[in-house]
């Protein structure tokens, strides 16, 4: 998985336990942090406003798409 985010929004769990409070301070609109663990990415620390856009915007999107579940044993993911 590539992603594409500024190193000061990518904090480890062990770091993000002691400084819980303060990272919820700076998660905004589109600005949130990435935990990882050992290294990978974990989780993801987003501001409610946007999370809340965000499942509205994967409604949408899932009210348009409909795949029969006797045909998922037919479907495959595709890479970019």
């Amino acid at each position: 998985m590539q992603l594409s985010i500024p190193m000061q929004n990518i904090v480890p769990l062990t770091k993000a336990r002691e400084e819980l409070g303060t990272l919820a301070g700076k998660v905004s609109g589109d600005n949130y942090i990435l935990l990882t663990k050992g290294g990978e990415p974990e989780a993801v620390l987003v501001d409610v406003a946007y999370f809340l856009k965000l499942q509205e915007e994967v409604k949408k999107f899932y009210q348009k798409t409909y795949i029969n579940p006797a045909l998922t044993k037919y479907t495959r993911e595709f890479s970019n």
